[in-house]
């Protein structure tokens, strides 16, 4: 029943109805006032709108709409599953529809995140416990601090951390060594079985949500975010007020090859985004991802 107060929810807000509801069995709406679509065999979704939809490109606009947020829900059985099946239902489908859309743009990877919390929603790529967004900050941080020494930081996580005595010859003095020692190993106990070259994956994508995260103003995400380097580009989009989805590149991109493919997956990651259980309160840490390369 929650998940289905929720989609109404974003269903009214989506269309700027007036009230939206869900129906099962009886005769379909005919008024100029409201616009329906059909869910699963035997509901329907209505939306109302105060004044009457008699312009026909906006009522066929609008019915298009509300199909494509309807389109997950497409079975009526997932309205009375289990909420742990359904989730994990939804988290499947997302973690797919993001993996063809990285496919689509040629990006390294695409996923969901908020402003608000350190929970990664979706990714394109496996998951591994605990490398959430928290830890991809601290890990960047880590990895900025011993490029500065000469030091390869995805190198060091996948050979196991080092001992201070090895950070001392590369030229870390006393202090900076031990607690430097002490944060690799946080950080490589993660993923001890990730190569150089997936963590280095991993630190690149980190560096690309980090500065994408940074741009979130007054508890909202931004509407669009684009940044290119010589190392990565992230291209992003806002939604629901508090998401993201990003696409996190190798180096520079063509904004307009990724926008298109984007702004055209949106609504129907949008709509499995807002059918997953929320978080509260945030959690420290979160199923994330090994990302490696095809």
């Amino acid at each position: 029943m929650d998940e289905l107060l929720r989609l109404l929810a974003v269903v009214k807000r989506d269309l700027t109805a007036d009230d939206v509801r869900a129906e099962l069995g009886g005769r379909d709406p005919s008024s100029e006032h409201t616009i329906w679509a059909p869910m699963g065999e035997a509901w329907r979704v209505v939306a109302v709108f105060d004044a009457p939809l008699v312009d026909p490109g906006e009522r066929k606009a609008k019915e298009a709409r509300l199909r494509a947020l309807l389109a997950p829900f497409s079975s009526a059985e997932r309205l009375s599953e289990p909420p742990a099946v359904s989730s994990e239902r939804h988290r499947l489908e997302l973690d797919d529809e993001l993996d063809r859309l990285a496919e689509r743009t040629g990006a390294r990877a695409a996923l969901v995140v908020d402003e608000r919390s350190p929970v990664v929603w979706g990714c394109s790529a496996p998951r591994a416990e605990g490398w959430d967004l928290d830890t991809m900050e601290h890990a960047h941080e880590l990895a900025q601090d011993a490029a500065g020494f000469g030091i390869d930081p995805a190198e060091w996580l996948a050979g196991g951390p080092p001992a201070a005595a090895a950070l001392r010859e590369a030229g870390v003095d006393e202090t900076l060594a031990q607690r430097w020692s002490h944060r690799f190993r946080r950080v490589a106990a993660i993923a001890p079985d990730w190569t150089a070259g997936e963590w280095r994956d991993a630190l690149q994508i980190a560096a690309a949500i980090g500065h994408t995260r940074r741009e979130c103003r007054g508890g909202r995400a931004p509407e669009r975010v684009t940044a290119h380097t010589e190392t990565w580009g992230v291209f992003a989009k806002g939604f629901a007020q508090i998401y993201l989805l990003c696409l996190v590149f190798d180096g520079p991109y063509s904004e307009l090859h990724a926008e298109g493919p984007l702004v055209r997956a949106l609504t129907h990651i949008e709509t499995l985004v807002l059918a997953l259980p929320p978080v509260d309160p945030p959690p420290r840490s979160a199923k994330v991802i090994a990302f490696r390369r095809p």
